[in-house]
């Protein structure tokens, strides 16, 4: 029996869905929320371990008010981006170790970036405001093009086409191509511009460069932001969007099926309590939003359906997790040295840019004599709003793959975490003395727990991987929250780029299609 008939129905409240969910709901159509844990958000939530608050996904983001940002005009629209306290993170990271050697930091803004880069590389002056020049070329024409196409402006088309000149011209190629074409043999040059990289991926040999221009861009044109009270504060302005215009949003249902109709139209849902058993209960929807992975959309249809999403994204790369080691101090790190809100921290035998993921696997092992490479996230840098009083978090990301975990015993996953733990601290002991008599707690989650709290396959936490397309820039972009099911759409990651820019463009894109459907089939 159906309860009610929705607009739409989002699976998932993570940002993606957040963000489908609410442009939705602002443009007047009904809107009910599904989401299978207890809390909202997904990666871009707050939790607790014991006593300690810990940030599941956000280390920082390109800052949203610049203009230019891509989450800038979403955020403007549903009235959100103002109600947030953004705290500009400063350099965008500090970088050591590794062919680098001495520390780098990467200023913000494209000029400051290029006058350090300069400074530390004299002898690639030109090559660095070549590259630069294209980044920001790249990043501008998304914009002047956005544009174009709202204001119907044929002199922004013009424009924004001939800022895209660059990236025609390296459409197909990675971003390590791209670097040994400017760069050939400057390694360290090359760990300057790129230490952030596992905020995209784990292999500049495969990582898209157009991708990486866009992200890196964003990062250099409008810094980084962190989100007073976390990025909890985020998911809830967003949700509260689909709740004031009458919409529902529902924690602790778990979807168990999407419906299609004769003609392959998604056309309702099941959901059940996650806690409670049973209980279950029938949703038509007019447009389903999906914030999750196809696979696990896929396992929710008929087997006619189920085949269809396996022969459009089966074959598709995943994209690599990640690790999160996170301390719980009794007083600031910066009581013992550390001030930089991010620092990347090189493994000492890495001598080639292109081996930044060759740490991707130590996990699967107890850890050796040095770490893989890592980024240090310093909370109290800002003023986060979460850590004025002890617990104070300090969080140590790096690479992962759920493969390092596999067929391992309960009790050999915790002895390894626990190794690793010791491993990380001696690190930081080493780089911060002092830092090890401020630890009251630690946990440390790895590819598995992403698996497991994210529900994405293989602990994917970007989605599908940003690989080179191999169709021309005519094609246009290699991902769209379009799927082979008529009136279902991919609001996550998957359906576009990752991070909080790539899952808030994907759902504002699924919600611009399916609006366009609504559109066409009348209100119900």
């Amino acid at each position: 029996m159906t309860d009610k008939t929705y607009d739409a129905v989002v699976i998932g409240s993570g940002l993606g869905g957040l963000t489908a969910g609410a442009l939705l709901a602002h443009a007047g159509y009904s809107v009910c929320l599904l989401e299978r844990n207890f809390s909202l958000g997904g990666a871009a939530s707050v939790y607790k371990i014991g006593d300690l608050s810990i940030e599941a996904s956000l280390h920082q983001t390109s800052d949203p008010r610049n203009p230019r940002d891509v989450k800038h005009d979403i955020l403007s629209r549903l009235g959100v981006l103002d109600e947030i306290e953004w705290q500009t993170t400063g350099p965008l990271y500090k970088v050591r170790g590794g062919p680098i050697g001495d520390p780098f930091e990467l200023p913000c803004g494209f000029e400051a970036a290029y006058d350090a880069l300069a400074t530390r590389f004299p002898d690639k002056r030109a090559p660095i405001k070549r590259f630069l020049g294209e980044v920001e070329q790249i990043h501008d024409s998304l914009w002047t093009l956005k544009q174009a196409r709202e204001k119907s402006s044929l002199a922004k088309l013009a424009r924004g086409l001939w800022e895209v000149a660059p990236a025609a011209s390296g459409w197909q190629n990675s971003l390590d191509e791209i670097f040994t074409r400017d760069f050939a043999g400057a390694e360290a040059l090359k760990c300057a511009l790129g230490a952030n990289l596992a905020y995209y991926g784990d292999d500049p040999r495969r990582l898209w460069w157009i991708f990486y221009a866009l992200a890196q861009g964003g990062y250099i044109a409008s810094g980084g932001a962190y989100i007073k009270g976390g990025s909890r504060q985020l998911s809830l302005k967003l949700a509260k969007t689909i709740t004031k215009t009458g919409g529902v949003v529902r924690m602790g249902r778990l979807v168990t099926k999407i419906e299609t109709d004769a003609d392959g139209n998604a056309t309702a849902i099941r959901h059940v309590a996650r806690r409670a058993g049973d209980n279950e209960e029938r949703v038509a929807a007019r447009v389903v939003m999906a914030n999750c992975a196809p696979s696990v959309a896929a396992a929710m249809m008929d087997a006619p359906a189920q085949a269809k999403m396996e022969a459009a994204f089966g074959s598709r790369r995943l994209s690599t997790s990640l690790f999160s080691a996170n301390f719980g101090l009794k007083a600031p790190p910066a009581s013992v040295g550390l001030t930089e809100f991010s620092t990347v921290v090189l493994p000492p035998d890495m001598q080639r840019f292109d081996q930044y993921g060759d740490g991707a696997t130590a996990m699967a092992d107890a850890p050796g004599a040095t770490l893989p490479l890592h980024t240090i996230a310093n909370f109290t840098a800002v003023d986060s709003g979460l850590w004025d009083e002890p617990p104070i978090l300090l969080s140590v990301l790096g690479l992962d793959r759920l493969e390092n975990w596999k067929g391992v015993t309960k009790e050999t996953a915790i002895d390894r975490r626990e190794r690793w733990l010791d491993a990380i601290q001696t690190s930081l002991e080493r780089d911060y003395p002092g830092f090890s008599n401020l630890v009251t707690s630690r946990m440390l989650l790895n590819a598995f727990s992403m698996s497991s709290y994210l529900n994405t396959p293989d602990g994917a936490v970007y989605g599908f991987a940003a690989l080179p397309p191999e169709e021309p820039i005519l094609s246009g972009f290699p991902r769209t929250p379009v799927t082979p099911i008529a009136g279902l759409y991919l609001s996550s990651a998957f359906g576009g780029e990752h991070g909080f820019n790539g899952a808030m463009l994907s759902g504002a894109q699924a919600a611009r299609l399916a609006e366009q459907r609504l559109a066409n089939t009348g209100r119900g």
